[in-house]
């Protein structure tokens, strides 16, 4: 898939754009590039399916097409859904002294945030077109929440975790412990 993606990909598509006017003009000739182009990428798609190659990048940070289960860790900052679901665990202790922030953006997928009450924690969750449900029963599906677990203090060290949700669904939970 990451052909498709690539200046040599586009740089051929824009050619041939250019070609098809310089013809259309001069020899009053229409050359459907755009279809063509379209027919082109469905093929290419269709071989991958047959041909049984990874489509998209995938790692222990996404879920790109796949379910999957995340483990939020002290490496990364990003954490992406996309026409996937995932269950993430954001209940890792902090650095002692340091805060952190974090992002996990949801496109046309589902995620299931579970927090740990003893992490001070900051939840900011933007919405759009999306259900997303907070464990003090509030639930958006336009705009912007702001949820702040017990454990957080504004004079602490807190994780901050930045979730955008698009065409998605997001449900957000803390587990209780002592």
């Amino acid at each position: 898939m990451g052909f498709l993606f690539s200046g040599v990909f586009w740089g051929l598509i824009l050619v041939l754009l250019g070609l098809a006017i310089i013809i259309r003009v001069v020899f009053n000739i229409h050359i459907p590039v755009f279809r063509i182009v379209f027919a082109l990428v469905l093929i290419f798609l269709g071989l991958k399916v047959l041909v049984g190659g990874n489509w998209f990048r995938s790692d222990r940070n996404s879920a790109i097409f796949q379910q999957s289960r995340i483990t939020i860790n002290n490496e990364a900052t990003e954490y992406n859904i996309v026409f996937g679901s995932a269950v993430i665990d954001a209940g890792t202790p902090l650095q002692e002294g340091k805060g952190d922030t974090i992002s996990v953006n949801t496109v046309f997928g589902e995620s299931r945030l579970t927090l740990s009450s003893s992490v001070p924690t900051l939840v900011k969750v933007n919405a759009l077109f999306s259900g997303a449900r907070m464990p003090d029963g509030n639930q958006i599906s336009f705009g912007e929440y702001i949820y702040k677990n017990k454990a957080y203090s504004d004079t602490a060290a807190f994780r901050k975790i930045e979730v955008n949700v698009v065409f998605g669904s997001l449900v957000l939970s803390e587990n209780r412990t002592n």
